[in-house]
């Protein structure tokens, strides 16, 4: 491959300004006869090579067993997890990726401003994905609310993980301990067992974070407390807006690159392809 442009040490503002694009500039009819095979436009093979060179790692995904965890910390949390359709078999789901997929992936992801479809390069050929596909490939349901929406509105990416709006004091009040109100303490040490718990298990699963361990975002409040109050939102939609907010951001740093297995599968489902030997 060949670098057209160095991107490993550039703002993630010039990333935004290359990656948000419309989709006849960044999929045109035509493949840019510069860029490499595999893919459409120099960008994006820019791209591939920035994860490369910056050594992006795959976040660790854990496999989540109800059972297991029931048993552990009390069977009264499977709850919270059993109310959403296909929630439970979303996190126990193996955690086998293809690096080399992912990457490629990342690299060249579409995705529409309303989240129906992503549109990807994978070996030298494009896909397109929609959300209705997407989610009967990984067992889930289409729920009319959206957890970033709620939290951030219209806003486009990136979302930054400490801005949003806060859930209504009523709605997050459960999550907490008492007493709770208007301007109380919301760190994850005055969270109640059930929500720190779920706040726990979310971090190592469907939404990965590392550091800033004892602080409790306002976009985590919204989770937590939707899963506390057994409240159903959309799964998928979650997971298509974190990979938005991923894809806009600079290679400086660490960089992550999330659902890695889950990604794998919507790749090896909407594309009948063997896996690696080695996998």
């Amino acid at each position: 491959m060949r670098i057209h442009k160095d991107l490993n040490q550039v703002s993630a503002r010039e990333i935004q300004q290359l990656r948000f694009v419309p989709f006849p500039t960044w999929f045109p009819a035509a493949k840019d006869p510069r860029a490499s095979a595999r893919f459409y436009i120099v960008v994006q093979e820019d791209i591939y090579e920035a994860l490369v060179r910056s050594q992006a790692q795959f976040r660790e995904h854990r496999v989540l067993d109800l059972e297991i965890l029931g048993n552990v910390v009390g069977a009264d949390i499977r709850q919270y997890f059993t109310y959403l359709n296909g929630l439970p078999e979303l996190l126990a789901l193996p955690g086998t990726y293809c690096e080399e997929w992912v990457r490629e992936f990342y690299a060249s992801v579409w995705v529409s401003p309303d989240h129906s479809y992503i549109h990807y390069a994978l070996a030298r050929t494009d896909y397109r994905v929609t959300a209705q596909s997407a989610r009967e490939i990984l067992g889930l349901r289409a729920y009319s609310t959206r957890i970033h929406q709620l939290c951030y509105g219209n806003f486009e990416p990136p979302r930054r993980p400490h801005g949003g709006e806060l859930p209504p004091v009523d709605f997050v009040a459960p999550c907490f301990r008492p007493p709770f109100g208007e301007g109380s303490s919301q760190i994850v040490g005055d969270l109640t067992r059930p929500a720190r718990i779920l706040d726990f298990v979310l971090r190592k699963t469907l939404f990965p974070r590392i550091g800033y361990r004892d602080g409790f975002t306002r976009i985590q409040q919204w989770l937590v407390a939707h899963l506390i109050s057994k409240t159903p939102f959309d799964l998928w939609d979650l997971i298509v807006s974190e990979i938005e907010d991923t894809t806009s951001e600079s290679f400086r740093g660490r960089h992550q690159l999330l659902y890695a297995h889950w990604i794998t599968m919507v790749i090896l489902c909407a594309r009948p392809v063997p896996l690696p030997a080695h996998l």
